[in-house]
């Protein structure tokens, strides 16, 4: 590919690519190899003794796809997901991914649930454990649906939206299990100071309750904040790629000697 200088073919690139409807890895794929191919083609043109402006309207008319082409091109290139799901109608098909994800939350809670129930940390709980199995659920069913958008709808319009609601669902989560802790230790020390000789019995207990309760909610926020993390950076890198190969990201100038920082 050529040298950001001599990027001619930029332009032409940026206006195919509006017409994409395509993931945004696809699109960029697409459009790399229709620059290289209209560069060998122009090249080629130019050695032949053709004038380099008609060497590039000749380039440009033999491989730049039509409308009708680009609709051929994004059906053949569109996701698993799209082709099998294209006779549904639209609004349909958005309560069937709704139900879905509300059954996945369920379904997340449930496990949650019997994973503690199996290794006897719901023996007597922090009541602040339910909020914390339900926003973890929450978070992990908004995870899924990000994923889901991303990499298996190829649904790249907006690939950044729902990310930071992630990561403040993480921050939530990770809130609600100190703050839990923090009530329930001042709800302790006014027990013990009215009756201090109850020590023995519910310190032990406040200590197993407490634990519980930072363990899952770190865990979750953990899980939770590690793939905002992975599907921050994936957008980044794509769309960092897709930028480049349209020509939007150019190299900052150098300051000259006589100007100012």
């Amino acid at each position: 590919m050529s040298t950001p200088k001599e990027r001619v073919f930029a332009p032409v690139l940026r206006e195919v690519e509006s017409g994409m409807a395509l993931p945004l890895p696809d699109r960029t794929r697409i459009l790399r190899e229709l620059e290289y191919d209209l560069e060998e083609l122009w090249s080629r043109f130019v050695d032949e003794g053709i004038p380099a402006e008609e060497a590039r309207r000749r380039a440009l008319d033999a491989l730049v796809p039509d409308a009708r082409s680009m609709t051929e091109l994004d059906r053949l290139h569109a996701p698993l997901y799209r082709r099998l799901t294209n006779s549904f109608p639209s609004g349909r098909l958005r309560s069937m991914e709704r139900a879905s994800l509300g059954l996945a939350v369920a379904a997340v809670l449930g496990v949650q649930t019997a994973t503690l129930l199996r290794v006897d940390l719901l023996r007597d709980p922090s009541p602040f454990l339910w909020p914390v199995l339900v926003g973890g659920a929450c978070l992990l069913a908004m995870v899924l649906a990000k994923a889901f958008q991303l990499w298996i709808k190829g649904d790249h319009d907006q690939p950044t939206r729902g990310l930071g609601a992630i990561l403040v669902a993480a921050g939530i989560v990770l809130a609600l299990g100190f703050g839990g802790t923090t009530f329930d230790t001042f709800r302790l020390a006014g027990v013990l100071e009215q009756a201090p000789e109850l020590a023995e019995a519910l310190v032990p207990l406040w200590l197993f309750r407490s634990a519980t309760l930072l363990s899952v909610a770190i865990l979750l926020a953990l899980g939770g904040g590690l793939a905002w993390f992975i599907l921050s950076q994936w957008v980044a890198h794509v769309r960092r790629a897709h930028r480049e190969v349209l020509g939007l990201d150019r190299p900052a100038r150098p300051k000259g000697k006589h100007e100012h920082v």
